[in-house]
């Protein structure tokens, strides 16, 4: 009789144990199924997944020092993340741009001058070179078409005792850092004037620099606009009224061709038909031609 008794004992315990088994295992497979419906569910509403990233709040310029309200962050699906993003504001704050940012633009590193180059405009001038601003007339200076990150040529238009009034590629293929655009201003009474002429900032070389003071204080400088993709330079003539309207200079000798180039000595050379004049700059700091004579 103990015997039957055991076995039936031990028949429950199994039975038990097995039903126990069995909710768990019921319980284990709902919330997988249960977290498969969730899945399926939030990828029929999203099917990409997203990600955080910081982009322009609006037009940032070449050399501005970038604030929080420059900023704000946006989700993009993840497939589309470009390398080298930012995914926090405090990554960008204080960092500058090394050109212009259309408003929406993702944030990218290599868009950014390096953070040890210092803020504002001096941390995107190449290693060597120098910012300088030349404030010339609108129409001078390309009539406000001009933008940062354009390429310039700097024409000089000079006269002297030994040579006519000439103008000349002064220097070629200078890069814009800075533009001012803020051409005019609102009166008391609503109406706008004019503000001033446009200051263009550029990066140049020491002696490129030199050269350009000097030239503007003797002479009148005007920019002309090249493609972005265009910084070759090119052999060019000088321009004179002989040349323009295809006169002589004399019975023998026909003004061709006006050239010009740089001495050593950073003078500069214009050759006129047979015979060539050196400007050179004197002690008060005017230039003064001199006569060389026939080549």
């Amino acid at each position: 009789m103990a015997t039957k008794t055991g076995g039936r004992a031990r028949a429950l315990v199994f039975m038990l144990f097995s039903l126990l088994s069995a909710v768990f295992a019921a319980g284990i497979i709902y919330r997988v199924i249960q977290g498969y419906d969730q899945t399926l569910a939030e990828l029929a509403q999203d099917p990409h997944k997203k990600v955080t990233v910081v982009v322009a709040a609006h037009e940032l310029s070449q050399g501005s020092t970038l604030k929080a309200t420059d900023l704000e962050i946006k989700e993009i699906p993840e497939e589309l993340l470009p390398d080298l993003t930012f995914f926090e504001l405090d990554e960008v704050v204080g960092r500058v741009p090394t050109e212009r940012v259309l408003a929406g633009e993702i944030l990218r590193e290599e868009r950014l001058a390096d953070p040890q180059a210092g803020k504002g405009l001096n941390a995107i001038i190449p290693q060597g070179m120098r910012a300088i601003s030349l404030n010339l007339a609108n129409e001078a200076a390309v009539s406000g078409f001009l933008n940062p990150g354009n390429y310039v040529d700097v024409l000089l238009t000079i006269s002297s005792d030994d040579i006519p009034v000439t103008t000349m590629t002064l220097e070629q293929a200078l890069l814009i850092v800075g533009v001012d655009a803020a051409m005019e201003v609102k009166t008391a009474g609503g109406k706008k004037k004019a503000k001033g002429a446009p200051s263009i900032t550029l990066a140049v070389t020491p002696q490129q620099g030199e050269r350009l003071v000097h030239a503007n204080s003797q002479g009148t400088l005007t920019l002309t606009l090249r493609n972005d993709v265009d910084v070759t330079s090119v052999e060019t003539q000088g321009a004179t009224a002989s040349k323009l309207i295809g006169l002589a200079a004399s019975p023998a000798i026909a003004i061709s061709e006006v050239k010009t180039r740089t001495t050593p000595d950073g003078s500069m050379m214009i050759i006129r038909g047979g015979s060539q004049s050196e400007l050179k700059v004197g002690a008060d700091g005017m230039i003064r031609g001199q006569k060389r004579g026939r080549r």
